[in-house]
């Protein structure tokens, strides 16, 4: 029996269809090195609201999408500021960041301070933005390069 010939649309179409599935996507923005960090205003219903600012720096981790980390937090609030030193491991899922991390020092010490943690998108290779997820909820902006101003 002799080989139905496809319509041209069709051998198009499905040619379209399979290409598409090839093409390439484009490289992940690489979150490797130094970032900067600014949240929002919390804790407003408490005596005006508190920001934290900082910097941290991801490394190369264990796996393709399990890195290191560390970063110094400042915690500014009309009630008095802390600086928390803290490490942190980070893992990727597409362009989810997921940071958890554990306080190396507190100064002032405190026994009140939670660790920092975050959870990021990534929407470029020098902005990530999401919430921090410690004794309150902001959200943040980490952006590479020189110091966020406010």
């Amino acid at each position: 029996m002799p080989c139905k010939a496809a319509t041209l649309p069709a051998l198009l179409s499905a040619l379209l269809a399979c290409a598409g599935a090839a093409i390439a996507q484009p490289a992940a923005p690489n979150v490797l090195g130094a970032w900067r960090f600014e949240t929002a205003r919390y804790d407003v219903d408490n005596g005006g609201g508190c920001q934290m600012t900082g910097s941290m720096t991801i490394t190369r981790g264990p796996s393709a999408n399990v890195y290191a980390c560390r970063f110094i937090a400042t915690e500014t609030c009309p009630w008095g500021e802390w600086s928390a030193e803290q490490t942190c491991v980070a893992t990727r899922t597409g362009a989810k960041l997921e940071i958890e991390s554990t306080i190396v020092k507190l100064t002032p010490a405190t026994t009140s301070y939670a660790p920092d943690n975050w959870s990021l998108t990534i929407r470029s290779s020098d902005l990530m933005m999401g919430e921090l997820r410690s004794a309150d909820i902001a959200d943040v902006q980490f952006r590479r390069g020189p110091a966020i101003i406010s």
